[in-house]
Formats: C-alpha cells, sequence, structure tokens
C-alpha cells in the first residue's frame, strides 16, 4: 500500500464549489498537509472573492516554496484562474468552465461578467471532469479542453459530482502536483502495526 509522508515545502489552497464550505467532501477527504479551504460566500460580493483569494495565495507564495491549488466546480475555475494568474500547478475538479452562463440564474452578478478559462498554463495541470455533471456541459469541456500544453491532463468519469467523492483520484493527482514523497507498506507490516 501507499501512503504520503509529510512535505512541508507543498502547500496547497483549495476552493470549494457555490453554497459549499471547507467542510465539503471534495476537501475533507484530502489527508496531506499544510493545507487549507477559505470558506467565501460567492454570492454575497463576487468581486471581493478575488481579493480574498489573492490575499491568500500572495501570503502562502511567501511562506511556501510550491503552492498548489485545487477547486471544484465554482472553486476549480478560481483554481485555474489563480494558477494561470500565479503560474502555479492546479487540479480542477468538474469545473465550471463558464460561470457567467452556467451561474448567472444563481448569482446574478455573473450575468454581465466576461469570466475566461485560460488554457495555456504550462505548469502541471489536471482536471476532473464529471460525466453527469449539472453545471458542466461534457460537450462544452470537450470544446474547450483542446489544444493543451502537454502538461495538462483531462479525465473523463461517469456519475455526477456530488454522489461520489472520488477522494482515491484526488488524492492520486494531488501526490504528484505536490510532489508528496510516497512510502510503500506491505498490507502484513500495515495491519501488523498499532
Amino acid at each position: 500500500m501507499m501512503f504520503p509522508t509529510e512535505n512541508n515545502d507543498t502547500f496547497l489552497l483549495f476552493f470549494h464549489g457555490l453554497d459549499s464550505s471547507c467542510e465539503t467532501s471534495k476537501y475533507t477527504c484530502i489527508k496531506r498537509e499544510p493545507k487549507t479551504c477559505q470558506t467565501v460566500n460567492y454570492r454575497e460580493n463576487f468581486n471581493e472573492v478575488f481579493d480574498t483569494y489573492d490575499t491568500l495565495i500572495q501570503e502562502k507564495i511567501k511562506q511556501y516554496s510550491r503552492v498548489v491549488l485545487a477547486g471544484h466546480s465554482l472553486g476549480a475555475w478560481f483554481a485555474n484562474h489563480f494558477a494561470h494568474k500565479y503560474n502555479l500547478r492546479a487540479l480542477l475538479i468538474a469545473p465550471c468552465i463558464y460561470p457567467s452562463e452556467f451561474l448567472a440564474d444563481r448569482i446574478p452578478e455573473l450575468a454581465d461578467m466576461k469570466l475566461s478559462f485560460p488554457t495555456y498554463n504550462p505548469k502541471m495541470v489536471k482536471v476532473m471532469v464529471e460525466i453527469d455533471d449539472e453545471c458542466l456541459d461534457v460537450a462544452v469541456a470537450r470544446r474547450t479542453l483542446v489544444n493543451l500544453p502537454k502538461s495538462w491532463e483531462i479525465d473523463y468519469f461517469e456519475r455526477g459530482h456530488h454522489r461520489i467523492a472520488r477522494s482515491s483520484d484526488i488524492w492520486y493527482h494531488l501526490v504528484h502536483l505536490c510532489e508528496d514523497p510516497i512510502i510503500w507498506m506491505d498490507e502484513a507490516t500495515y495491519h501488523g502495526e498499532d
């Protein structure tokens, strides 16, 4: 069995989805440290969220040699936005590629915003696309996520993102993105430990 070991050089910053929080299963399933997920209310003042996240990222970039961003749904849009801005690695879980189109009925402020989904980040980016996702049209994903840098990897999964946490897939991608050291233990040794 594989287990990650401590990696204090890499900080993981997670962005939750709309109407979610740091209690989302996509974040709580991540067992690595150091990490954080700042709970924000996207519906209140969408523009303030940019400042909140920007300040947090700048603070972590000063403290750690590597910062990795991860996000789910609308949070994945933010993770991608800031990964491009700061040239960082990212894990995008069921990303909301065009929030101005898909979420304008839920956040009216978005209707007048032009929020692009850039795909030119040369750093490692992993994208987990849920085929049955109500916020992500798979046809839009397949049209948008093309001609990507070689450092990007796209995985398509069956079953909607609100039903399955996919903790093992999230863990697998984050181990690579964060460059967490791995130790191997055989099952006899592992089960014999207290």
